[in-house]
């Protein structure tokens, strides 16, 4: 007898009646059209169907009239949290798996990987800058909502902190605070609470911290309202607990390559030179666990920038610990970096297409 799964394969010669029983007696809505072996040609969905039925379809057409024969798919080894970005970004509720040969391997649902177990954690959102780098870009729009995939950055951020747990979430908010708060008073995340710092004067990117209404009883990320990162944050605050310091920094390995000769000299003496040498270093992704306790360094009213939080620990308490981001990373500081993010984003969800 055919499991589940293998009940929603059909061929594109059946009808859309028998789909439609399809859908039904599996409870996945949708199947999925494959050809004799296995490769997937298309995907049909309830919604599918109603819709071509409205434009007049019969049910004893084929549902090749009407299947979608360009879905979204990705590669049968990619990780969860890459296909929970994706999914959320790309607002699908299914998405097949497929090996090289376009062959459907097995199909992942959105509401099995979001079932995460709630985080006492808190998360803190810095959204208050300027984004004076952008330029025009940001004259009328704040940057935490310039659309990266058809979304607001910010949203991406808010979405993927919920799908690991975290359903506290405070965002720092003063240049056009008040259409942050509108985009969210009327498109809500559901399962999270959402609580503003209002920031009276700019107070770089920790002083906000200052304005948490209270001492969080469990370490709290923060992070940058400019960085898209499919992170899994439950693995980095798992970290942290293991790793035993008051602060994790999250880092990422940049590459990159001058490019001209570089000469090394003794004197005025050509010792060696070398043609455009590439270089890899690891930078601040912008995104950290704090315990509670280093809040006793963010004072009220008081400008702070994290790198200066972030010295004051290494050489005061016992150190941080640098937790890698292996996952891609995009990064929106001016308008080539928003550009190529776009860019990016793109490439990243038409590689899964």
């Amino acid at each position: 007898m055919k499991n589940a799964f293998e009940k929603i394969l059909i061929r594109a010669h059946t009808t859309i009646l028998d789909t439609l029983k399809v859908i039904d007696d599996a409870a996945f809505e949708i199947a999925l059209v494959v050809d004799e072996d296995r490769r997937l040609i298309g995907t049909v969905t309830d919604g599918d169907i109603r819709r071509g039925l409205i434009k007049g379809f019969e049910l004893a057409n084929p549902i090749s009239q009407l299947m979608n024969s360009n879905p979204i798919t990705a590669d049968q080894s990619t990780p969860d949290d890459e296909l929970l970005f994706l999914m959320i970004s790309r607002s699908i509720k299914h998405l097949p798996l497929i090996d090289r040969d376009n062959r459907v391997i097995r199909l992942v649902q959105l509401k099995d990987l979001i079932a995460r177990k709630p985080r006492s954690n808190i998360a803190v959102i810095m959204a208050g800058g300027l984004g004076s780098r952008l330029g025009e870009i940001t004259r009328e729009i704040p940057k935490p909502l310039l659309p990266v995939g058809g979304r607001p950055i910010i949203a991406l951020i808010v979405e993927q902190l919920r799908r690991h747990g975290i359903e506290n979430i405070y965002i720092s908010v003063n240049y056009k605070a008040e259409k942050i708060k509108e985009y969210f008073a009327l498109a809500p995340v559901s399962g999270v609470n959402i609580s503003y710092l209002e920031e009276k004067e700019f107070l770089g990117t920790a002083g906000s911290l200052s304005l948490l209404p209270n001492r969080p009883s469990a370490p709290l990320i923060v992070m940058n309202s400019d960085i898209i990162s499919p992170i899994n944050f439950g693995n980095l605050l798992d970290f942290h607990h293991t790793a035993g310091k008051p602060l994790t920094v999250c880092t990422r390995e940049f590459n990159f390559q001058i490019p001209y000769g570089v000469v090394q000299m003794r004197g005025d003496e050509l010792i060696d030179i070398e043609e455009k040498p590439a270089h890899s270093i690891f930078i601040n992704a912008g995104i950290y666990v704090l315990d509670p306790v280093l809040l006793d360094r963010v004072f009220a009213g008081r400008r702070l920038e994290m790198p200066e939080l972030i010295t004051s620990v290494i050489h005061d308490f016992s150190g941080a610990s640098c937790y890698p981001v292996s996952e891609f990373w995009l990064d929106i500081g001016n308008p080539h970096d928003y550009s190529k993010a776009r860019d990016n984003f793109a490439a990243l969800a038409g590689h899964y297409e």
